[in-house]
């Protein structure tokens, strides 16, 4: 009978270890005025190389989980070509929604503040060099 205990013990122990929830960054979105955006996510190693971990082709919401402690890039192309990005430091667990919208000339980076996650706009460079000449 004590070796039966002492089994269950054991196993509940090793369930509760396991059953830990996980350290992550989530960051999701829509899309606006667009739809059918194929986006990849990269994550930068420690020499600060961007190495693609996942390529995904979303209708129109888009989900990226960051390990904390990391660091990310997400490239979203819509079908015209035009390019957005948006950095993330994930600096501490927890959740982020950020709508990527392509009506608008802007790339975003995402990183923790004294009041917790903010997005902040970064001008696109490709958008913003095309010179209209009338």
């Amino acid at each position: 009978m004590k070796k039966i205990v002492t089994m269950m013990i054991i196993i509940l122990s090793v369930v509760s270890l396991q059953a830990r929830e996980p350290s992550y960054f989530i960051v999701e979105g829509s899309f606006i005025a667009d739809k059918n955006i194929n986006y990849t996510v990269f994550k930068m190693d420690k020499a600060g190389d961007l190495i693609a971990i996942e390529h995904v082709k979303g209708r129109k919401h888009y989900f990226v989980e960051c390990n904390v402690g990391e660091k990310y890039v997400v490239r979203f192309q819509n079908k015209n070509g035009d390019v957005k990005f948006l950095m993330i430091h994930a600096t501490t667990k927890g959740y982020f929604q950020a709508d990527i919208d392509w009506t608008i000339p802007y790339d975003g980076m995402i990183k923790e503040e004294e009041i917790g996650y903010t997005l902040t706009r970064l001008t696109n460079g490709y958008k913003n060099s095309i010179t209209v000449k009338n």
